[in-house]
């Protein structure tokens, strides 16, 4: 199942501010460990260390500029797997594929990743979709 990759942990839900208004909802389960797991790749490694998590995030930022190469992949491979490294809720990654680079101009600096894992307590597979602009 695929998430979509513009999301965040809070939903906006009907509630008791109004006929228009409404309060923020959490999401949890799956959802939420997709949306955490997505802020994890899109934050800076090191960006939060000024409010105590020095290692949160990921390095997929140092692939900026870099050419959609086999280096490139095996180095944002990497970084995919020390970022998950840091959620305690994956129990395996099952798999990181890459699409083949496409050299078109509109998509020529674009890097795309599909990760399969296991959560923990959970046995169906979950997958997910990035897309990099490098």
């Amino acid at each position: 199942m695929s998430h979509p990759l513009h999301s965040s942990d809070l939903r906006l839900q009907p509630g008791e501010l109004g006929q228009s208004g409404g309060d923020l909802g959490t999401v949890d389960g799956r959802t939420n460990l997709s949306q955490a797991i997505l802020n994890r790749f899109y934050t800076r490694q090191g960006e939060l260390a000024a409010l105590g998590h020095p290692n949160y995030g990921s390095r997929l930022y140092l692939l900026l500029g870099e050419i959609n190469n086999q280096r490139t992949r095996k180095l944002a491979e990497l970084y995919i797997r020390e970022c998950l490294a840091q959620e305690d809720r994956i129990a395996e990654i099952t798999q990181i594929t890459f699409e083949p680079p496409t050299y078109t101009l509109d998509k020529q600096n674009l890097l795309v990743a599909t990760i399969a894992l296991r959560p923990i307590a959970d046995p169906q597979p979950l997958t997910l979709q990035i897309t990099l602009n490098l």
